[in-house]
C-alpha cells in the first residue's frame, strides 16, 4: 500500500476547516483517515501560525523605525554637545565583551583547578594543559622515557668499560643504574601495552554504542511503516542486524 501524501491532505484539511471550521478527528472520519496516525501531520496550528508570523513581523518593523528614529535623534545631540567649547573630551571605552549571558548562583565554568590542583599549588598553564591531555600524550611520555632510559644504559655500559682504575663503588654505581633503567624500561613497556588495550576497548565499544543505534533506528523505522501502512503487508525483521554479544 503507497503511503499518503500527507502535504496535500493537510493542505485540503485546511481549505475544508477554513469553510466549515470542521476539527481534525471529524475531519479524518469522514475521509475514511485513522486519526491515531494522522494527527502528526493534520494540524490546525499551521494555519495560524502564518498570520502570526506576519503581524509579528509587522510589529519587529515598527519597533525597528522606532529605535532607528531614537538612535538618530541621540546621535545628533551627542554632535552637538561634542561641538561645544565646554564639552569634555570622551574617554576611551576598553574593548569588553558583552555577548556573553551573565554567571548563574553556583555556576563554576570559571574554576580551573580541581580538587587536586588546589592543593598542589598548580598553575594556570599546568592545569590547563592537564585537561587537554589523553592516552596518545600518556603514550608518547612511555615511549621517551623508555628511549631515554636506554640511552642512559649505553652510556653507563661504555663508561663501566673504558673504566681503567679499579674503583670497585664507581663500578657498582654503574651497574646499579644500569639494573635501575632496565627494570623501569619493562614498567614502561607494561604500561604501554596496558595503554594500547585500553585505547583498543574504548574505540570497539564506540563502534558497539553506534551499531546499536543504528539496529534501534531501522527497528523504529520499520514499525513506523507499519503502523502507516497495511498490516497485513509490513513484516518487521528483528533480527537483521543482530546486536554483538547475543
Amino acid at each position: 500500500m503507497a503511503r499518503p501524501d500527507w502535504g496535500a491532505i493537510q493542505e485540503q484539511f485546511l481549505a475544508d476547516h477554513a469553510k466549515s471550521n470542521i476539527s481534525p478527528k471529524d475531519w479524518c472520519e469522514a475521509q475514511g483517515l485513522n486519526y491515531s496516525t494522522a494527527k502528526r501531520y493534520i494540524k490546525i496550528a499551521n494555519a495560524n501560525s502564518e498570520s502570526a508570523n506576519r503581524s509579528a513581523n509587522s510589529q519587529k518593523g515598527k519597533d525597528t523605525k522606532s529605535r532607528q528614529a531614537k538612535e538618530s535623534g541621540r546621535n545628533r545631540e551627542s554632535g552637538k554637545d561634542t561641538n561645544s567649547p565646554d564639552a569634555k573630551p570622551e574617554r576611551p571605552k576598553r574593548n569588553v565583551v558583552t555577548n556573553h549571558p551573565p554567571f548563574q548562583p553556583g555556576n563554576q565554568h570559571a574554576l580551573k583547578h580541581g580538587g587536586y590542583g588546589r592543593r598542589m599549588l598548580l598553575t594556570d598553564a599546568i592545569s590547563e594543559d592537564a585537561n587537554c591531555l589523553t592516552l596518545d600524550d600518556e603514550l608518547f611520555w612511555l615511549r621517551a622515557a623508555s628511549l631515554t632510559a636506554a640511552e642512559n644504559i649505553g652510556r653507563w655500559r661504555t663508561e663501566l668499560d673504558d673504566d681503567v682504575d679499579d674503583d670497585d663503588d664507581a663500578k657498582k654505581a654503574l651497574r646499579d643504574n644500569i639494573s635501575a633503567a632496565e627494570k623501569a624500561m619493562h614498567r614502561n613497556t607494561a604500561r604501554i601495552e596496558s595503554l594500547e588495550y585500553t585505547k583498543g576497548t574504548i574505540i570497539k565499544m564506540q563502534i558497539d554504542a553506534a551499531y546499536r543505534e543504528a539496529a534501534t533506528e531501522k527497528v523504529e523505522l520499520e514499525i513506523d511503516k507499519m503502523k502507516d501502512g497495511d498490516s497485513d503487508n509490513a513484516i518487521v525483521v528483528h533480527n537483521s542486524l543482530p546486536i554483538p554479544g547475543r
